[in-house]
C-alpha cells in the first residue's frame, strides 16, 4: 500500500475528523521538519495536553482515556518535531489562553470539561467567535488526541476491536448497533 492511500485509509477510520494539514504532517514521513525545535513545550504544557486529552477521551468502563494512552507526550513529540512554527504558537498561544485566562488547573474536574466542552462547541459551530489562533490551536489539539490515542496500544486493543493476525478475509460480517469499530 503506498502512503497516500494509507493517509486516505486513516483519514476514513477517524472519520475525517483530521485536518488536511495533520494528514499532510503524517504524509512527509518521518523526516524531522525543518522548523523542529525540541523543547518547546515544557513537561507542564504536556501534562496540561494530557488532561485535556482525558477530556475528549475520557476513562470508559471498557477503555482507559487519553491520558493512560500517553497522548500529552505524544503531541508534544509530535508538535515539536513535525509541526511548523506556525502550527506549534498556535497550540502555545491555546494552552496560554485555556491556562493563564481561564485557570484551567485549579477548576474542578466538572468544571474543566464544561470549559473544553464549550471551546470545542464554539470551534465546531457556524458561527466561531474565537480568534483564528486559539480555533486552530484547539484543533491541532484534537485532532493529536484522537491520532495519538487511537494509534497507541491501548486504543487500539482495548477501544477497538483488535485482533493480531485476522486469518481470512470475510468481506460480510455483520454489524450490531453497539459493536466496537475494528482497528
Amino acid at each position: 500500500m503506498k502512503r497516500r492511500e494509507a493517509m486516505k485509509n486513516v483519514a476514513l477510520i477517524f472519520g475525517s475528523a483530521l485536518s488536511v494539514s495533520t494528514l499532510t504532517v503524517f504524509q512527509q514521513g518521518c523526516t524531522r521538519s525543518k522548523d523542529a525545535a525540541a523543547g518547546v513545550f515544557t513537561p507542564e504544557d504536556a501534562k496540561l495536553l494530557s488532561e485535556i486529552g482525558d477530556i475528549i477521551i475520557p476513562d470508559t468502563p471498557d477503555s482507559p482515556g487519553a491520558k493512560a494512552a500517553g497522548v500529552g507526550t505524544f503531541m508534544v513529540i509530535v508538535l515539536e518535531d513535525c509541526y511548523s512554527q506556525e502550527d506549534r504558537e498556535k497550540v502555545s498561544a491555546f494552552l496560554a489562553h485555556i491556562e493563564n485566562e481561564k485557570d484551567f488547573s485549579s477548576l474542578a474536574a466538572d468544571k474543566q470539561v464544561s470549559l473544553v466542552a464549550d471551546i470545542d462547541g464554539k470551534v465546531y459551530a457556524k458561527e466561531n467567535d474565537l480568534e483564528e489562533g486559539l480555533t486552530r490551536g484547539y484543533k491541532i489539539v484534537k485532532e493529536l488526541t484522537l491520532f495519538g490515542y487511537f494509534s497507541s496500544e491501548i486504543g487500539a486493543t482495548q477501544a477497538l476491536r483488535y485482533k493480531l493476525v485476522p486469518g481470512r478475509y470475510d468481506g460480510c460480517v455483520d454489524y450490531n448497533p453497539g459493536d466496537k469499530a475494528w482497528a
